[in-house]
């Protein structure tokens, strides 16, 4: 391997079983098993409703998570890896961390790695964050001498040194990746890769952690950061990789990555939403369409800003669902930075199995608090349970116009920010 090189993949390919990804309870199995025996054999799997495009098949029942992909990462870049949820990005990851082996091909890796995957990875819940922190050192290899010699630097980077002796079931969620961060960037691994985890920590967390990764990188190290937050990829990133169903489509500086990006997204979502393969779920319902109402319910093509406007969200029943459901929208920027989240929990609402065939969501706005512009809305559809039925990235695009929301004859300025709130000062 070229000593200039950090990682280096040939005919890299990973394949998996339909069914077989992520962890299920023994009732969800026999579940699933006892349906496909209800079924005939023509319907056991379809790969339409499974959310798999067809050139990614094998056969039947087996699919490419990955497949062939042959690329370079240079020592000492911050590299960015991108891509819409499913594209491979979460396996790949799997595979340079050597937490799974793949399928066809091989990786070659130069240097020590620390992962950084899932909040919490690698922490007992029973014990202190004390305990954790030398748990998880040794986990990435460290030494209890090393552990003892920064302990105190990744306590205080973590902010967690008022809660060091509490057992880690009791932090939150935010406290347990501060931590787990903390440990894996202070381990000075030769590369260090973060998947999208720092959503979890505050701005001024993010920062910091920003502010490390830059540190480890300038240090000779490499770094490959996972983040659907695009400003943020392309803050930090000099280059950058983009996955579509299992394969590198596209490498190059990141700004023309996120642009290419944008424009596939923009092509792929252009079909209507019935017919959208790129979304997640058991598909038992699922979005086929939308409206947008104002006050007087009108149908209407945008909304206004400090208006009354409804949305209106279509499902069709493609399969009964015998448990309540919850609905939740996040509304995002183009740059894929989340502004607003609206779920149904929140309020304590659910939506009731029904036998008809189609049903509808209706979300109120009471007053448009947001400002000119577009945005995205990724719909996101699962059960009691927490079994996704139909999740939908960039589901549909809201327009807003503006409008004098504070009664002061001016218009707000899209440059100043896209959230507009009822404000005075005394």
């Amino acid at each position: 391997m070229d000593s200039s090189l950090a990682i280096e993949a040939t005919n890299l390919s990973k394949k998996y079983r339909l069914g077989t990804i992520g962890m299920s309870s023994l009732r969800e199995d026999l579940s699933r098993w006892w349906d496909r025996k209800k079924q005939n054999a023509s319907a056991q799997i379809n790969t339409k409703t499974a959310g798999i495009d067809q050139s990614r098949m094998i056969n039947d029942s087996e699919f490419w998570a990955l497949h062939d992909l042959n690329f370079q990462i240079p020592k000492g870049e911050v590299v960015g890896l991108i891509g819409a949820n499913g594209s491979g990005k979460s396996t790949l990851l799997k595979i340079l961390s050597r937490i799974t082996e793949p399928t066809q091909g091989e990786v070659k890796i130069r240097g020590k790695v620390a992962s950084l995957l899932e909040v919490g990875t690698g922490f007992h819940p029973e014990l202190t964050g004390r305990e954790n922190v030398y748990i998880n050192g040794a986990i990435l290899g460290m030494t209890r001498r090393e552990v003892d010699a920064k302990f105190h630097e990744i306590v205080e980077f973590a902010g967690v040194s008022d809660f060091i002796d509490t057992p880690i079931k009791r932090y939150s969620s935010g406290m347990t990746v501060r931590l787990g961060f903390a440990v894996a960037a202070h381990l000075e691994p030769d590369i260090l890769i973060v998947d999208e985890v720092l959503a979890v920590g505050d701005l001024r967390f993010q920062n910091r952690c920003i502010k490390q990764m830059q540190k480890i990188a300038n240090s000779g190290k490499t770094v490959l950061f996972v983040s659907h937050q695009m400003t943020t990829v392309e803050n930090l990133c000099k280059s950058a990789f983009l996955l579509s169903e299992g394969k590198v489509v596209f490498h190059g500086p990141t700004a023309k990555v996120i642009s290419t990006y944008r424009e596939r997204e923009t092509f792929l979502h252009s079909n209507s939403l019935s017919e959208r393969v790129s979304r997640e779920g058991n598909r038992n319902c699922k979005l086929v369409g939308f409206e947008l109402r104002n006050g007087s319910h009108l149908k209407i093509d945008s909304l206004i800003s400090g208006e009354v406007a409804y949305i209106i969200l279509n499902f069709e029943v493609v399969r009964e669902q015998k448990n309540r459901m919850c609905l939740s929208l996040g509304i995002s920027t183009p740059n894929q930075n989340r502004i607003a989240h609206l779920c149904m929990k929140t309020f304590g609402q659910s939506i009731a199995p029904t036998s008809d065939k189609t049903f509808e969501v209706r979300l109120k706005l009471p007053r448009v608090e947001l400002n000119q512009g577009t945005y995205k809305v990724t719909t996101f559809l699962d059960d009691e349970s927490g079994e996704i039925i139909d999740w939908v990235v960039d589901a549909f695009t809201l327009s807003i116009t503006e409008s004098d929301f504070y009664g002061t004859g001016m218009v707000p300025s899209p440059e100043k920010g896209c959230l507009l709130m009822d404000h005075s000062f005394s």
